[in-house]
Formats: structure tokens, C-alpha cells, sequence
């Protein structure tokens, strides 16, 4: 009888540790994420401007800095996360930025790809960019605690940037699974000026 009690200890002891462990490896794995470097605007290969309004963008593709800075490859979910720095450079004048207004389709295929036919040429239709909500379920992370976090944590915001501010922030773009070559994602992003009708856009192309 007292073995069998003391079996029984040793078992509920082990499974506490292990909850234990296992709480402390989430944490440890949550805040294990590092943040994604900014540099100046002016530093990235893809920049934009129109009427004081500048934007840069940079796909996150390499599936060793995907693990890095977010735990997972999202190459192989049908993903790429694009970093984007907004900057209002206007003297006077606020700008909005509403994340549910940004569109993506696609083009010819990025240089260096297999030769594209003629019906890569022809851009896509623009569809809205996916919440990191839907991401989530896509890609079942949102059983993740520390990952379904980061995300929401890393997400591009709506934002109402003033003058000389910036925001910066992730955009998740659908793309076929463990591609070889993609075709060159085209971005728009609208910008309504506070306190008029005007609408600033800027397209990109990646």
C-alpha cells in the first residue's frame, strides 16, 4: 500500500515538473523572438515617395532569418512576410494609414527566375492583405501562445502618422508553397490626408 502511494507521489511529482519545465520553455521560447532591425528609410532598396509620404519594404524570405524572427518557416505555409517603414515627411498635415486598405497582386517573375510566359506578365487582380488573424488559423499557430503573440505583435497597424513620424510593422502576403521562384509581389497603399478628401498611394513592387 505505501508503495503503491509513494508510486503514485513520484508520478504526480514528475508531471508537475514537467508543467513546470514546460511553462518555463514558453517563456523562454517567447521572448527568445529578437526584433526585426530598422534601418533608415533611405538605407532600403525598395523605397517609395509621393507627396511626402515615403514608404520601404523588404521580403523576409530566407527561411533561416523566418525561424529567427518568427519561430516557424513561413515559406512552407503559403507566406511571406514583408517589413514596411512608413514615414510622413510632411512639414504640416497628418496622414492615416488603414491596414485593411493595403492590396497585393503579382507580376512578371523576380529577375533571376525561370523565364516568365507571357501570362506572367499580366499583374494579378489586387486582393486585400490577409489579418494576421487568418494567418493564424491558416497555419494553426494560433495553438502557439508565444507565437500567436509575436505575431499580433508584429503586425503593421492602422495608424494616423503626424508630421516627420513613422510606423513600422510586418504584412504577411500569400504565396505558392516552398517556391523556387515567385513572381514579383506589386503593393498598393493608400494614405487619406487628415481633414480633406485627397488620398496619397503608393505602389511597390518586390
Amino acid at each position: 500500500m505505501q508503495e503503491s502511494r509513494t508510486i503514485l507521489y513520484n508520478r504526480r511529482l514528475m508531471w508537475t515538473r514537467y508543467l513546470m519545465l514546460s511553462s518555463l520553455a514558453a517563456a523562454g521560447f517567447a521572448a527568445s523572438f529578437p526584433d526585426y532591425p530598422i534601418k533608415r528609410i533611405t538605407e532600403y532598396s525598395t523605397t517609395v515617395e509621393n507627396s511626402g509620404v515615403v514608404v520601404a519594404a523588404v521580403a523576409v524570405e530566407d527561411r533561416k532569418d523566418q525561424h529567427q524572427y518568427f519561430g516557424m518557416d513561413l515559406r512552407t505555409r503559403g507566406y511571406i512576410p514583408v517589413f514596411l517603414i512608413v514615414e510622413n515627411r510632411t512639414p504640416d498635415g497628418s496622414v492615416l494609414l488603414s491596414r485593411d486598405s493595403l492590396t497585393y497582386g503579382s507580376g512578371s517573375t523576380v529577375p533571376g527566375a525561370a523565364k516568365s510566359s507571357k501570362s506572367d506578365k499580366v499583374v494579378n487582380a489586387a486582393a486585400k492583405i490577409p489579418s494576421v488573424y487568418t494567418i493564424m488559423w491558416a497555419i494553426r499557430a494560433s495553438k502557439d501562445k508565444a507565437r500567436r503573440q509575436h505575431l499580433l505583435e508584429t503586425e503593421l497597424q492602422s495608424s494616423t502618422l503626424s508630421p516627420r513620424t513613422s510606423v513600422h510593422g510586418f504584412i504577411f502576403v500569400p504565396a505558392p508553397r516552398n517556391y523556387t521562384s515567385r513572381k514579383k509581389i506589386q503593393l498598393t497603399i493608400p494614405f487619406a490626408r487628415s481633414g480633406s478628401d485627397d488620398v496619397v498611394t503608393i505602389d511597390l513592387t518586390l
